[in-house]
């Protein structure tokens, strides 16, 4: 299970980082909204909690080496870790909010991670991910702006994780120049 998440070798320094950032992030976001999870109950409120914990996590491990290396000799788990990436819906739901931001926000990062996975190798891209990244950050911040915190920081974190940290190949590098 942890080499889907973590590659098959993680230096502990890469482990220490995922951790120390995860809890600063939602250390801040329990000060920030920590309501959120309490008043949807400990079931909705605790999957929800975790579940951003895992959004945050994954957008530091997912340009670790041992990650990127996993994922890299593996293109149908690239594909399978790209479709079953729904927390923003179920996130939303549990959390008790429309739906309708979540879904437009799955819905474009889906699609720019298909496109930017669609590149593999190519010189263009991590600067094709990159501006894509750059248009989901500013969707959210126009989609999400009446939102609660919490929901702004784990859809840009969001975004991130799977536009640019997951579906760019940081240590291969360009494979060809078609």
């Amino acid at each position: 299970f942890f080499r889907d998440i973590l590659g098959e070798t993680t230096e502990p320094l890469t482990l220490a980082l995922i951790v120390v950032v995860t809890v600063i992030v939602m250390s801040v976001l329990t000060v920030e909204g920590g309501a959120l999870f309490v008043e949807n109950g400990l079931v909705r409120g605790g999957l929800a909690f975790i579940l951003i914990a895992d959004v945050i996590a994954g957008t530091i491990a997912n340009f670790s080496k041992g990650t990127n290396d996993f994922y890299a000799k593996r293109s149908l788990n690239r594909w399978i870790f790209i479709v079953v990436h729904v927390h923003p819906l179920v996130i939303a739901w549990l959390l008790r909010f429309s739906l309708k931001e979540a879904w437009i926000l799955w819905g474009y990062v889906i699609l720019a991670a298909v496109v930017v996975n669609l590149c593999m190798g190519k010189a263009y891209q991590r600067i094709l991910a990159a501006s894509l990244t750059s248009i989901g950050l500013l969707l959210v911040l126009v989609i999400y702006k009446d939102l609660p915190t919490v929901m702004i920081v784990m859809a840009l974190f969001f975004v991130l994780k799977l536009v640019f940290s997951f579906c760019v190949d940081h240590e291969r590098g360009i494979r060809d120049d078609s």
